[in-house]
C-alpha cells in the first residue's frame, strides 16, 4: 500500500466519522437507501465464490433450511404476523442452529470452540434478553468485513489491513460512542436532529440502531451515530474491497451461476431500491430487512467454518 493510498483511506474514515457524528440520520438513511441492497448482493456472491467449495452439500442444505426459516420470520414481520417477541426468539434459535451446524462441521478442528461459544451466546440471548441480543448482533454484523479480510489476506498485507481495521473499526467507533467526537465537532458542526425522507427527530429513530436497554441512556444518540458510521464502513469494504480480492482459486467451486455483467445488475437494483426508499422509507426498510437478515445470518456459519478449514487463493506476502 502506498502512502497516498493510506492517506486517502485515513481521510475517508475521518470524513465518514465526522459526517456520521454530526448528521447521523442522514448518514444512516442515505447509505441504507443507496448501498443496502447492492452490498447484500455483492457479499452473497463473494461468500459463494470464496467459501462454496469448502462447505459440504449436507451443510448447505441444512443451513439453507435454517436461513429459509429466518426469511419466513422476516416476511411474517413485514406482514405483521405473530408477536414480535416470538419472531425474535425464532430468529435467534435459527441463528443458534447455524452456529451448532458450523461447530458440528468443524468437528475437533480449529475454530470449534468459537462456534460453540457463539451458539451459547445465542442460546442465552433467547432465554434472557432476545431483543437486546438480536440488536447487538445486528450492530456487530457491521464488523464482519474485518473477518473476511483477515481470512483472505496473508503476511504483511494482512498485518497492515488489520492495523487499519483496528483504528477504523475499533478506535474511531469508541470515540464516537463516548461522545468525544461530538464534543470535538460541536463548535464547527453541531449535530442535526433531522434526516432525509421525512425522518426525525433523532430520538424517534434511535430504536433502529441502538439496543433497547440503552435507549434511555444519554449516550444513545452517540451510539446511533457510531452504528451509522460502522454501517458505512461495512458497505465500503464489501462494495469496493472484497470484489477486488475476489474468491481466489475457489471461484470454480461457487454453487450459483452469477451473471457476467453483475455490476450492472447490482447498480440497477440498487437504483430501484433507492427510489423505493425515497418514496416510502418505512416500507422499503421493512422489505430490505428480509435480504439483510439472510446475508447477516449466513455470515455466522461461513466465517466460523472458515476458521477451521483450509483456505486457498490468499492475497499478500508470505503465502
Amino acid at each position: 500500500m502506498t502512502f497516498a493510498t493510506a492517506l486517502a483511506l485515513a481521510v475517508g474514515v475521518a470524513v465518514t466519522a465526522a459526517v456520521a457524528t454530526a448528521a447521523p440520520l442522514w448518514t444512516y438513511a442515505l447509505s441504507l437507501a443507496a448501498f443496502g441492497l447492492p452490498h447484500v448482493l455483492v457479499e452473497l456472491r463473494y461468500v459463494d465464490e470464496r467459501f462454496g467449495a469448502r462447505i459440504g452439500r449436507t451443510a448447505v442444505w441444512l443451513g439453507g433450511g435454517l436461513l429459509a426459516v429466518v426469511v419466513a420470520i422476516r416476511v411474517g414481520a413485514a406482514a405483521g404476523v405473530g408477536s414480535s417477541e416470538l419472531r425474535i426468539r425464532g430468529e435467534l434459535l435459527a441463528g443458534f442452529g447455524l452456529a451448532v451446524l458450523a461447530a458440528a462441521g468443524l468437528g475437533m478442528r480449529r475454530g470449534n470452540g468459537l462456534a460453540w461459544a457463539v451458539a451459547m451466546v445465542l442460546a442465552v440471548g433467547v432465554l434472557w434478553s432476545p431483543l437486546d441480543t438480536l440488536a447487538a448482533f445486528a450492530v456487530l454484523h457491521n464488523v464482519t468485513p474485518v473477518a473476511f479480510l483477515g481470512e483472505r489476506l496473508r503476511g504483511r498485507t494482512r498485518m497492515l489491513a488489520m492495523l487499519g481495521c483496528a483504528v477504523a473499526f475499533g478506535i474511531v467507533p469508541v470515540l464516537i460512542a463516548s461522545g468525544t467526537a461530538a464534543e470535538l465537532l460541536h463548535a464547527v458542526w453541531p449535530r442535526t436532529d433531522s434526516g432525509p425522507f421525512g425522518l426525525g427527530p433523532l430520538t424517534a429513530e434511535l430504536p433502529a440502531l441502538v439496543l433497547p436497554s440503552l435507549l434511555g441512556s444519554e449516550r444513545a444518540p452517540d451510539l446511533f451515530a457510531m452504528a451509522a458510521y460502522l454501517q458505512c464502513l461495512h458497505y465500503a469494504v464489501v462494495l469496493h474491497v472484497l470484489p477486488r480480492l475476489g474468491g481466489g482459486s475457489e471461484v470454480a467451486g461457487a454453487r450459483w451461476r452469477w451473471p457476467r455483467h453483475g455490476r450492472l445488475v447490482v447498480v440497477g437494483l440498487g437504483a430501484l431500491m433507492t427510489i423505493a426508499f425515497a418514496g416510502a422509507f418505512a416500507s422499503a426498510r421493512s422489505g430490505y430487512a428480509i435480504a439483510a437478515a439472510l446475508h447477516a445470518w449466513l455470515e455466522i456459519p461461513v466465517l466460523l467454518l472458515a476458521c477451521g478449514m483450509a483456505a486457498r487463493g490468499a492475497v499478500g506476502n508470505g503465502t
